[in-house]
């Protein structure tokens, strides 16, 4: 008997010295306990989020519109053609309003080189009349001295696609059609109700800005 309890107690002892191993070191984490990826954002990461959305905002709300075609003075010359030329009319924005020079600087630096070359050699030779006859620039003229520039070159045509001989008178005709175009074809001209504005039944209802803006369509 005191053999087979002998015997018995080596039996038992392993198994209990295997029981208290168990108890002191816990099994490893199975692969179904991992913590889940949307969880897990080391270094930076996002996880399994997706993207980040964005709000976008447009352009011309975020920054101002950058000319670069004509020089300074040119600019400034076309500018003031604009403030005389297409004036704001009752609640109809004129050309400042709309930004038409701003964008005719960037539609002629994509023409053809006989516009551009058009549009230069005519805000030169305003500038020019308006130093030898006020000896100062075009764009610092008062009203009645720039009407006695420009109204000697305003002439009316028979038809529409009659082109003056004399290139200041050309580049007249051309510059006051693209200003209207581009006013009567803005964001502020819709915006405005101006779009509404005319005869026939085309125009009955206010039509979206045009974009880009093709100053060979008539409104």
């Amino acid at each position: 008997m005191k053999r087979r309890n002998f015997v018995q107690s080596l039996l038992i002892v392993p198994a209990s010295a295997v029981a208290a191993e168990q108890v002191a070191t816990p099994p490893p984490a199975s692969p179904t306990q991992a913590p889940p990826p949307a969880a897990r954002t080391g270094q930076g990461g996002r996880g399994m989020q997706g993207p980040a959305k964005l709000n976008l905002v447009a352009p011309d709300s975020a920054a101002e519109t950058t000319t670069g075609f004509f020089s300074p003075v040119q600019f400034s010359a076309l500018n003031k053609l604009a403030e005389i030329l297409v004036p704001p009319i009752k609640n109809s924005p004129g050309a400042l309003d709309a930004r038409a020079p701003e964008f005719l600087d960037f539609l002629i630096s994509r023409s053809p080189a006989l516009t551009q070359t058009l549009y230069r050699e005519g805000l030169d030779g305003l500038n020019a009349s308006a130093k030898k006859h006020f000896h100062k620039p075009f764009a610092e003229l008062d009203a009645k001295q720039a009407d006695s520039i420009i109204r000697p070159l305003l002439v009316v045509r028979a038809w529409d696609r009659e082109e003056p001989k004399d290139p200041m008178t050309r580049f007249m005709t051309q510059v006051h059609g693209d200003l209207r175009t581009a006013t009567r074809n803005s964001a502020e001209w819709a915006a405005s109700g101006g779009a509404t504005s005319g005869r026939g039944r085309f125009n009955s209802g206010r039509r979206p800005a045009w974009k880009p803006i093709d100053p060979r369509v008539e409104v």
